[in-house]
């Protein structure tokens, strides 16, 4: 791999990093005090809700940070290290948690007939986003497996 594509690759994961921590920071925040001033009856779930969803951003970025690491290891050695390998599990298991945190909170808001409408579609999308993240790196790590020499 050039040099240059992987300093590109790696800015452009530092950048969706930076994106979401801003949205992290900026939006989340807003879209909780929407949801409280729209659905008053749910106010007392607001920092749950925010907590919660900060605790999915924590696997996401170790994600990234991984991410980054088998760019650097694909650029010093090659495809076919064990680094690679170790660095697809790790992606596979944070897009995990990340599934698993966000159904439990579907439960939790569910059974507390608190769900609000906006916090179930991002959640939603988070999740099939996510699925798709775990089927790519398990296909991956499959296909890296059977072309090891």
């Amino acid at each position: 791999m050039h040099k240059f594509n992987a300093t590109l690759l790696s800015l452009a994961i530092a950048s969706l990093g930076c994106f979401v921590l801003f949205l992290c920071v900026t939006v989340l925040p807003a879209v909780a005090r929407e949801t409280v001033t729209a659905n008053p009856e749910v106010a007392y779930l607001h920092y749950p809700i925010l907590l919660g969803m900060y605790a999915t951003a924590v696997p996401f970025f170790y994600a990234l940070v991984e991410t980054v690491l088998m760019i650097r290891a694909v650029e010093q050695q090659s495809i076919f290290s064990s680094r690679i390998l170790q660095g697809l599990n790790h992606i596979k298991y944070c897009a995990f948690v990340i599934i698993t945190l966000y159904i439990c909170g579907f439960f939790v808001l569910d059974s507390a007939n608190a769900l609000p409408p906006i916090i179930a579609v991002m959640g939603v999308i988070i999740i099939i986003v996510t699925t798709l993240v775990a089927a790519g790196a398990s296909f991956i790590k499959q296909q890296l497996r059977i072309a090891t020499p």
